[in-house]
C-alpha cells in the first residue's frame, strides 16, 4: 500500500504503477464514494461514441428473409419457452 498527500488545491496524485496497471490516462474522470469511514473512487468507463447508423445491417444475411410479425411472435415465444425450460429442475 502506497501513500499520497492531499495537495492544497485538495488534489492527490495516484501512483504510476496504479495508473498503468488500470490504464487510466489524464482526462479519466471518477465516480467518488464515501463508504464507511472510506473514500473510494471508481473509474467512469469511457465508451466510444456510436450512431445507429453504424449498426445498420450488421445482422444482415443473404440466405434470410424478413419474417412476418406473426413469424417473429412465434419464435420469440420458442425462445422463452426454451429459456423457461433451462430454469426448472
Amino acid at each position: 500500500m502506497e501513500t499520497v498527500k492531499l495537495s492544497t488545491k485538495g488534489q492527490i496524485v495516484i501512483p504510476r504503477d496504479i495508473r498503468e496497471s488500470h490504464h487510466l490516462a489524464a482526462g479519466t474522470e471518477f465516480v467518488i464514494a464515501v463508504i464507511g469511514n472510506e473514500i473510494r473512487l471508481k473509474p467512469i468507463p469511457v465508451f466510444p461514441t456510436t450512431h445507429v447508423e453504424e449498426g445498420m445491417g450488421i445482422l444482415a444475411r443473404k440466405e434470410r428473409r424478413p419474417l412476418s410479425d406473426e413469424e417473429t411472435g412465434f419464435a420469440i415465444g420458442e425462445m422463452l419457452k426454451e429459456a423457461d425450460k433451462a430454469t426448472k429442475p
